[in-house]
């Protein structure tokens, strides 16, 4: 049996579901698009806070060093108060242990000094680890800023896609059979879009079940709606499909 045209309403709906498809497509990318923003929003925090994390890092070694030099002082202070009891006194046992005194505290403020010392190297390291956070944050904001403007730009675009295929979806529901269009509206969903399928070799091109006689033969001819018995997908046939006897 040599097939007929193609069912027209089964025409419209291979349209139909190709725009459905696309608009399908569209809707899952402007989903994505605040998870995005939320995105490089945190990223851009991130490096804003690793950034005043560095910032307070440093800020405590300053301070530290600052309590160090304050401690020195008032170990040279410590130091002059006991030259000048060594000046004051008559006795040679206190001039002495004065002198011990003032021995002992040169040695803290010789470690003092050393621990300042560190700290100072330290502090050289954290002013290039903070040049590099700051870099980091303004590379972040930068880019965040890009990113959503992009972000924008791509929403605006695809919501007015969606809007002519919206558009154009309702001039093509007119033309087709209120009935072959609301059992393909019913299995939208269910069937991930694919509603109307092709047969394949005697078999539905969407559960890939073998189909009945009739089922091809109403395909064939074209005339009325040929459903699939077993998955329910409206099913087509055209000349460039192989049937399985057409094999043999």
């Amino acid at each position: 049996m040599m097939p007929g045209p193609m069912n027209e309403d089964i025409r419209q709906l291979l349209v139909l579901q190709d725009r459905d498809a696309k608009a399908s497509r569209l809707e899952a990318e402007l989903e994505s698009i605040d998870p995005e923003r939320e995105k490089t929003g945190r990223d851009s925090l991130q490096a804003q806070q690793l950034l005043e994390q560095v910032k307070q890092d440093h800020m405590q070694l300053e301070v530290r060093r600052k309590d160090l030099e304050n401690e020195v002082e008032s170990r040279k202070e410590q130091i002059r108060k006991y030259s000048q009891q060594q000046l004051e006194t008559k006795k040679n046992e206190e001039y002495q242990a004065l002198g011990r005194e003032i021995d002992h505290t040169r040695q803290a403020i010789s470690e003092i000094e050393d621990r300042e010392l560190e700290l100072m190297e330290q502090q050289d390291a954290f002013k290039t680890k903070l040049a590099d956070a700051e870099r980091a944050a303004e590379e972040a904001k930068a880019s965040e800023a890009t990113t959503l403007s992009n972000l924008d730009e791509r929403e605006k675009n695809i919501e007015r896609e969606l809007d002519e295929l919206d558009d154009g979806r309702g001039e093509i529901v007119t033309t087709i059979n209120k009935k072959t269009f609301a059992h393909y509206e019913r299995l939208l969903d269910s069937k991930e879009g694919r509603v109307i399928v092709g047969i394949d070799h005697g078999s539905c091109g969407g559960c890939h079940m073998k189909l009945q006689t009739q089922e091809i033969v109403n395909a064939k001819s074209g005339r009325e709606m040929a459903t699939c018995t077993n998955c329910g997908r409206l099913i087509y046939y055209t000349r460039e499909m192989v049937m399985a006897d057409e094999l043999d």
